[in-house]
């Protein structure tokens, strides 16, 4: 049943990815951010409590508060790096965040995985690099080598390598409350990290917070609901599966954005586009025989 979780949340996930590209045609990255985390509380919030409040322990606050802290910082420095266009650049980067997620999982969760899901790992890193690899003609490496090229790639690659804590800490969160309720562990992250960008717009942003989020309400709220949905198959993915394999699965939304594109805004895909979806799907294929 993760798997199934975690294929729709790449899905989800493509229609987020656009949806969020043109929010930020009229507001700002932090007002983004917090439109994601607070505008959907009411919902998190009712099918949170709707059972009563799970048992909670200490290792459940220090998850909340580490997901909190590391994805509030990551998000936002996510979508300045969209609105300032230079994902097609730094985008190839995200590729790296499974070997970070495993990394730390191993760490930090003592997962483990075989051998064949974690070639399907590879195969979907692999394949996500080449898909956005815009800079083929400049060399295969190209990407790699603009990582510290600008500041822009740097707070890029720190919020991937940020994403991929908060990950950890998310699993950690929730498998610490009884029963598991990852819409309880998402209600308390949010509110908490609601909080911390309203203290921040309200000190940065005052002047114009509240005209970007009345003159753009209506694709911010559809922005921050589909933002839930994605985040709910994601942490109910994270019940039955490993986070390495969740988040590898989850790296379809680029292939779902490539057909997005190839259908509805007629981009025509290249053909390193191809075999790099090729190799995706075969590294998904691998992840769910394994």
């Amino acid at each position: 049943m993760w798997f199934l979780f975690a294929f729709a949340s790449a899905v989800l996930g493509a229609i987020d990815v656009i949806l969020n590209k043109q929010s930020l045609k009229k507001v700002s990255a932090s007002v983004l951010t917090w439109s994601l985390f607070a505008l959907s509380l009411p919902f998190i919030a009712f099918l949170a409590l709707k059972d009563g409040v799970p048992a909670l322990n200490l290792i459940f606050s220090v998850g909340v508060l580490g997901s909190s802290l590391f994805f509030v910082f990551s998000k936002t420095i996510t979508n300045y790096t969209i609105k300032q266009n230079l994902l097609s650049k730094v985008f190839p980067l995200t590729a790296f965040s499974g070997v970070f997620t495993y990394i730390f999982g191993l760490l930090l969760l003592s997962e483990s995985i075989r051998i064949i899901p974690l070639l399907g790992v590879l195969s979907v890193i692999i394949g996500s690099y080449i898909l956005n690899l815009d800079q083929a003609k400049e060399g295969f490496l190209k990407p790699i080598k603009l990582l510290f090229a600008t500041k822009g790639s740097v707070f890029f690659l720190i919020a991937i390598l940020l994403g991929s804590i908060t990950a950890i800490f998310d699993k950690l969160a929730m498998t610490n409350t009884l029963p598991e309720s990852p819409a309880f562990t998402i209600l308390m992250e949010q509110v908490i990290m609601s909080v911390m960008l309203t203290v921040y717009l309200m000190r940065k942003e005052k002047t114009t917070w509240f005209k970007q989020l009345r003159g753009s309400f209506g694709i911010l709220f559809l922005n921050s609901i589909v933002f839930l949905i994605v985040t709910l198959f994601v942490f109910y993915a994270y019940i039955g599966g490993p986070v390495v394999l969740v988040l590898g699965i989850k790296r379809l939304q680029i292939f779902f954005i490539l057909l997005i594109g190839y259908f509805v805004f007629k981009d025509k895909p290249t053909k390193h586009s191809w075999l790099a979806t090729i190799i995706m799907i075969l590294g998904v294929i691998m992840i769910r025989l394994g």
